[in-house]
């Protein structure tokens, strides 16, 4: 296919490289996106398959290779650039605005104006003519807001149509749907494809979808295209052994054992420390670790969680058990509903269905405030959005959740508080000015900040949603030996959720595999525990 001009029509990437801190994150990817083309991507977790939508999007610049649209060569050294380039980028986090109307979202940033003043009603007019071809039913005046996510999810796509985009990047569109509303939105992506001709990258896990709605299927693993071919050509079976990597031919039997299976080999007993935490498996000698149980002076040992056939948003029948003094990993792809199970853990969804239990007790969590009387408390992944407060410096941010410990007769001994909040942070090397805002701080050193507020509550149950996202290898291990030490020697039960195979084999005790909401609570055998393998049972399973 050609264009106009007599240029060959396509989206080409060709040789991106990309490296952060030393790490080569994309080795010389090349894809081509031709016009009504659906092109799947897929890849294990931290295969690069968002380092290079960001490239391609203009929102990250490569290291080396080229972009070419259409025949020419493209600057696409921002996300506007992209735009005008003809390529438009749906994120799994919605850009749109909230507080904006629907109306206003669609021309943001390109208004429509006459002598100084906005054409509202031509505005307003246009909207609903773009709504109603994609068959969204919403009233363009109202706040964007104010609509489930599915349907911002649809207006997303519509909005970037409207942009002229003849090339469209879709990162995981089905992650936060449903049922009939999946169905909807792979229409929507035939149809776009099919009858306006648009180029589409389609990023998502679910081989089901992918198949259903692609022509083409490409297939990144660690940073390097393993598969590009028609899915004629290339079967179900044959993506998850190339996603899995050549090690998991190795792993045919079940990568699930019985609940109550035996530990794997090598790993602590519930109250004992793990050889783990002293050196083996690369972790560093416990020495570097601070004095855990210093920070626990009066507490029992954590609690043994039991989950039943738990059911919440997201989650759709998770049962597992987690013992003291251990650390259960969850893993599973992205929207596998693992964070979504930690959240109706601490009580920041409701439950629906199911059954907890702490120490044999039942256990029904209102809100992160009841489950930290309960002994439960959260580490979110989002530290921007709702972990840290910015305008506030480090010992203050540690201090919040237990300012009622130092109340002295309606009088906060606010000396005492900001001296222990500060020495916890000192134990836990948290560099740069903790006196100034939090946020001045690097990433690293603002998840250490995170991690001294749960500490400073004393938890029996530390829920701990990616812990180590976005930080450096150096604060990643500290972390590491840092969580271990919470467990095997200060006794906590601890349930870890990571996108990042190594880190899970490396810090759990036992490991779970969550998917499509789900988990039966089976243990990862030992002799399975390589990241090869997870990789296999999590595609396997999705």
């Amino acid at each position: 296919m050609t264009t106009s001009t007599g240029t060959p029509a396509g989206l080409s990437v060709r040789g991106i490289t990309k490296t952060y801190s030393g790490v080569s994150v994309l080795h010389g990817v090349s894809v081509d996106v031709r016009p009504g083309d659906v092109v799947g991507l897929v890849g294990h977790n931290g295969a690069g398959k968002s380092t290079l939508l960001r490239t391609v999007s203009g929102a990250t610049a490569p290291d080396g290779g080229r972009i070419v649209v259409d025949g020419r060569p493209a600057a696409i050294d921002s996300p506007a650039a992209a735009i005008a380039a003809g390529i438009a980028t749906v994120y799994q986090e919605l850009a749109l605005l909230p507080n904006l109307t629907v109306a206003q979202n669609v021309f943001l940033g390109q208004e429509r104006s006459r002598a100084g003043l906005l054409r509202r009603e031509e505005m307003r007019a246009a909207a609903r003519e773009l709504v109603a071809s994609f068959g969204i039913e919403v009233d363009v005046d109202r706040r964007l807001g104010d609509y489930p996510v599915a349907t911002r999810q649809m207006l997303e796509i519509a909005v970037a149509t409207h942009r002229d985009a003849r090339y469209l990047l879709l990162d995981e569109p089905t992650t936060s749907l449903e049922g009939g509303q999946v169905e909807r939105l792979l229409d929507v992506v035939r149809s776009l494809a099919a009858d306006r001709g648009l180029g589409i990258v389609f990023v998502d896990h679910k081989l089901d979808e992918l198949y259903a709605v692609c022509n083409r299927v490409v297939a990144l693993v660690d940073g390097r295209v393993r598969i590009d071919a028609h899915v004629d050509e290339v079967g179900r079976h044959d993506v998850v052994a190339a996603i899995a990597g050549d090690e998991a031919a190795e792993h045919a039997a079940p990568a699930t054992s019985p609940v109550g299976a035996p530990a794997p080999t090598g790993a602590a007993a519930p109250g004992e420390r793990s050889a783990l935490a002293h050196g083996a498996a690369g972790v560093a000698p416990a020495r570097a670790v601070p004095d855990t149980r210093a920070w626990f002076p009066d507490a029992t040992p954590g609690p043994l969680l039991e989950v039943r056939d738990l059911r919440a948003p997201g989650v759709a029948g998770v049962t597992l058990t987690a013992e003291p003094g251990r650390v259960l990993g969850l893993y599973g792809l992205v929207g596998a509903g693992r964070t979504e199970l930690l959240r109706a853990l601490v009580g920041l969804a409701p439950v629906s269905g199911g059954s907890i239990t702490l120490d044999g007790r039942p256990y029904r969590p209102g809100n992160p405030a009841h489950a930290q009387r309960e002994g439960v408390v959260y580490v979110t992944e989002e530290r921007k959005s709702d972990g840290i407060v910015p305008g506030l410096d480090s010992p203050m941010n540690v201090a919040l959740p237990v300012l009622r410990r130092y109340r002295r007769a309606g009088l906060l001994d606010t000396r005492r508080m900001l001296r222990d909040a500060d020495d916890l942070l000192g134990s836990l090397r948290v560099r740069g000015d903790r006196h100034g805002p939090v946020v001045s701080l690097s990433g690293g050193n603002q998840q250490k900040v995170l991690l001294a507020r749960a500490i400073a509550q004393r938890p029996r149950v530390l829920l701990l949603d990616e812990p180590t996202k976005g930080v450096d290898l150096g604060v990643k291990a500290e972390i590491h030996r840092i969580v271990r030490s919470l467990a095997h020697d200060a006794g906590l039960t601890v349930l870890l959720v990571s996108s990042e195979e190594d880190e899970v084999c490396e810090v759990a005790d036992d490991i779970v595999v969550v998917s499509h909401g789900r988990s039966t609570g089976g243990r990862v055998p030992a002799e399975h525990r390589t990241p090869q393998a997870l990789r296999h049972a999590a595609w396997d399973a999705a």
